[in-house]
């Protein structure tokens, strides 16, 4: 290793991380690992248009690449949420305001789903745990205000969400839907479903 290498190196690391950079790095690496897991860190770096050089400075090992596209995921559909639940009262509008504003967040939820090895994260895994049992107590309000048939179990709830928020996601992502028509759809198939109202027709269960 030569003097100049080593110049090199430390002025490389010395440079100030940018947050831009490394956001746009992240989201380069939403895209290309949802299409292609096995990716490298040069695939990544290329999506993103900067040097690999770059994403060791500023991310470092693949590890901590998912790490933190996995606790950019949770904070956005944090902000999101939080976001769209102001001044609804009613816990079912909350649920649907929720569901709408998280379809632009679509693939970095669909990040989580197909990398739960990054659920072993202490913090991420802690950070789940909280998000399913906000989203849980708010199916459960809406039990009880008489909006949500209260013997569908959450499970099954909560994975009709993920199902529809993958569906707004593969159909926008395709060019198929736009992402306002996206969210509108998720939100009228989640809680309206697809078919016209039969008259005479009762839920299952009811």
């Amino acid at each position: 290793m030569t003097v100049v290498y080593l110049m090199i190196h430390i002025s490389i690391m010395s440079i100030p991380l940018n947050n831009t950079t490394k956001d746009k790095l992240l989201e380069a690496a939403v895209r290309v690992l949802n299409n292609q897991p096995r990716a490298s860190l040069a695939d990544i770096a290329e999506a993103a248009g900067v040097k690999r050089v770059t994403l060791h400075r500023v991310i470092g090992t693949r590890e901590e690449l998912l790490r933190d596209v996995a606790l950019r995921a949770l904070d956005q559909m944090d902000e999101a949420s939080y976001a769209a639940i102001k001044g609804k009262r009613k816990a079912f509008e909350q649920l649907k305001a929720i569901v709408g504003a998280l379809v632009p967040y679509a693939d970095s939820c669909h990040f989580l789903w197909k990398n739960p090895d990054v659920w072993d994260d202490p913090e991420i895994a802690r950070e789940i745990k909280r998000h399913d049992k906000e989203l849980c107590d708010l199916i459960d309000r809406a039990k009880e205000e008489g909006d949500i048939l209260s013997f569908i179990p959450n499970s099954w709830i909560i994975a009709s969400l993920d199902a529809v928020l993958y569906a707004a996601a593969s159909t926008s992502q395709a060019g198929n839907i736009a992402t306002n028509d996206a969210s509108a759809l998720a939100i009228q198939t989640l809680f309206g479903g697809i078919t016209k109202k039969v008259k005479g027709m009762q839920p299952v269960g009811v």
